[in-house]
């Protein structure tokens, strides 16, 4: 109506206009043809049937007896039509919200991984840059090169890279993980060896002892000729050694106390490794979970599909049994009409009833047939919801296996 287009474009002034507004539009007009064609194929149907009727009640001749027979040719192919031409298939009878309420999911949509979901390794490939950066580390006179763990850390990264690169999974939280173990590696490999810190102070002391050993050579000398002017002048030279001396021995404990707290990252070996135990056990944990809750509702779809196909082959059932009744009474219908028709005269009321009540079975196949397709169609769009549903299920079991062994070998790491 005029009101109602007023009305329609009032609300499109006012509200956006969006691509899925398009396509639901689109979707909603596709449905009302449809029905408007199911509804051709009815009451093309039933007019033919009403004028069936119609000539039940007029006088007999062998003319009107023809033109019934084709009248009702005409309404076996319609007929045929009808059951062969309905589709339902544009309406909407089975969505996601559904599958989740009859089959008691828990899992929704946004909490699975999807298809189109990339994976997210780079801070992974920041990992195995690092490794190579510890490998090449330039410190010659380092305590410890972990050139074996080194290695086989590189080996896990990889794997991990590789494993990651066939899934949906985001891994900048497990690129995270080893992240202070590294530091830490780093930190012990910049750390200087005691020795080669203190060889430079250690030669200065023992210059400082070789001359006091001459000063003293040639104080004793000096004293003994009687020399007490040489012998002084060597004793202020003795002290002045001596204080060089004592400033050298002092610049060796600063030395040595701050080799000591370099070393310091060695004392934390065993707090990195626990926090990174506890970092990889709880992603694991989480993983297992998620897991778990997915592996529950694949088998809440399994045994709900399993359902719908023992209520799909028993509805088939019911209705081939209905359409095979139907067939055998619209057969016996025509023959009964046959013999109506040689005892016209005397059975003419009986024919306009026989008429009616094909009428009326016809009428009722046609709903029977409706009712059918529209299930069908239910039955069809909940396999295809529940087939995607379960794919995403199955693909986020598979990431979560594919988390578990990466975990794994980052928490080897």
């Amino acid at each position: 109506s005029k009101a109602t287009v007023s009305v329609l474009n009032c609300s499109s002034a006012t509200q956006p206009f969006t691509m899925g507004d398009a396509n639901q539009e689109v979707t909603l007009e596709a449905a009302r043809k449809q029905k408007i064609h199911n509804l051709k194929l009815k009451t093309a149907c039933l007019e033919n049937e009403e004028y069936i009727q119609e000539l039940h009640v007029s006088d007999w001749s062998e003319n009107q007896r023809q033109r019934l027979s084709g009248a009702h040719e005409k309404a076996h192919e319609l007929l045929t039509s009808v059951e062969v031409g309905t589709k339902w298939n544009l309406t909407e009878a089975y969505d996601l919200a559904k599958l989740m309420r009859v089959c008691g999911l828990e899992m929704s949509q946004r909490e699975l991984f999807k298809p189109e979901d990339k994976p997210q390794f780079l801070d992974v490939v920041g990992l195995k840059k690092t490794l190579a950066e510890l490998k090449n580390n330039r410190n010659k006179t380092r305590i410890v090169s972990f050139t074996g763990v080194i290695d086989n850390a590189i080996t896990k990264v990889e794997k991990v890279e590789e494993e990651l690169r066939r899934s949906q999974l985001d891994a900048t939280q497990l690129a995270q993980v080893p992240a202070m173990t590294l530091k830490q590696m780093e930190d012990i490999m910049n750390v200087t060896q005691i020795q080669a810190a203190l060889t430079s102070t250690n030669e200065q002391i023992e210059a400082q002892v070789t001359q006091l050993g001459r000063v003293n050579e040639i104080q004793n000398v000096a004293m003994t000729d009687g020399e007490m002017q040489v012998a002084e002048e060597q004793f202020w030279t003795k002290i002045q050694l001596q204080e060089r001396l004592i400033e050298l021995i002092k610049d060796k404990f600063r030395q040595i106390q701050k080799t000591e707290d370099e070393n310091a990252p060695f004392k934390k070996i065993y707090e990195v490794q626990k926090k990174a135990n506890q970092e990889t056990s709880q992603m694991k944990d989480a993983k297992r979970r998620l897991k778990q809750r997915c592996e529950t509702d694949l088998k809440h779809i399994h045994d709900a599909i399993q359902k719908a196909d023992l209520e799909d082959a028993e509805s088939m059932k019911r209705f081939a049994s209905m359409k095979d009744k139907s067939e055998r009474f619209i057969k016996d219908n025509l023959e009964r009409q046959e013999e109506c028709w040689r005892k016209i005269q005397d059975l003419e009321r009986q024919l306009q009833r026989l008429g009616t009540e094909r009428f009326e079975e016809v009428k009722r196949r046609i709903e029977e047939n409706d009712r059918e397709e529209k299930r069908r169609v239910e039955y069809s769009q909940f396999l295809e919801v529940a087939s995607q549903h379960r794919k995403l299920l199955e693909l986020t079991v598979y990431n979560c296996d594919l988390a578990i062994r990466c975990t794994g070998l980052v928490e080897e790491l």
